[in-house]
């Protein structure tokens, strides 16, 4: 099977766009909250509306100290969602423990997918093998290899195939992220994710801040080995 493209969006009307272009996956986040920004619930819902039935929606919620004396969001909030993502920035040496609590307190859900940070010492989160062990360990539904600082040139490149076939068989499904253009999606293609996901290379001008134009979009799905839908 080729690679589908996963696009981040902020709003149904990027949403529309993501699909438009050929999204294999539409992923809910805010970009001006973080690598990982988790937008209002009520923006998943909206997404969720417009969306395809048969085409998955996932949802960031930040990393795990942003759950800190922080209220669950209500079960009802991830219906219908196929995954949602956290990371691990900052996360201290008992984040294992925290998440474990957080997974038990919040209960039944869409899988999880937990987020390698590449930069992991810019970010001070855990090493790759030790998120793949603990999301082996809490049957996540894949992994999610991204970059924190999104200023910076992403580390990823084909010394990471060894961290690609340990999330395949320890976990499941795998995707790539990390300021990827055409140009990163095809140097990275022997790696052979599940997916790659974008948002800035997605956007106008290429700027994540700005918005998602289908037209970039059905380059990108291209770039990945696909056909624009």
């Amino acid at each position: 099977m080729p690679t589908g493209l996963l696009v981040s969006v902020r709003s149904v009307t990027e949403a529309l766009s993501a699909v438009a272009g050929g999204a294999a996956v539409v992923d809910i986040k805010e970009p001006d909250r973080g690598p990982l920004g988790m937008a209002d619930p009520k923006v998943w819902r909206a997404v969720r509306d417009v969306v395809p039935r048969s085409l998955p929606v996932s949802v960031a919620l930040g990393d795990l100290n942003d759950w800190r004396d922080r209220a669950a969001p209500d079960p009802s909030c991830f219906e219908g969602l196929a995954f949602r993502k956290i990371g691990f920035a900052w996360a201290g040496d008992d984040w294992r423990a925290r998440w474990r609590a957080l997974r038990t307190e919040w209960g039944d859900g869409p899988p999880w997918v937990a987020v390698i940070y590449a930069d992991w010492t810019r970010a001070e989160a855990p090493e790759p093998v030790e998120v793949i062990a603990e999301a082996a360990e809490a049957r996540c539904g894949g992994v999610l290899i991204d970059t924190w600082d999104k200023r910076q040139r992403s580390p990823i490149g084909p010394s990471w195939d060894v961290h690609v076939q340990a999330i395949r068989r320890e976990v499941g499904l795998v995707a790539i992220a990390g300021g990827l253009d055409e140009a990163a999606i095809r140097s990275l293609a022997r790696l052979k994710p599940d997916y790659f996901a974008v948002r800035g290379a997605a956007c106008e001008r290429g700027d994540r801040r700005l918005t998602i134009a289908a037209d970039r979009v059905a380059a990108l799905v291209q770039a990945c080995g696909s056909s624009p839908r």
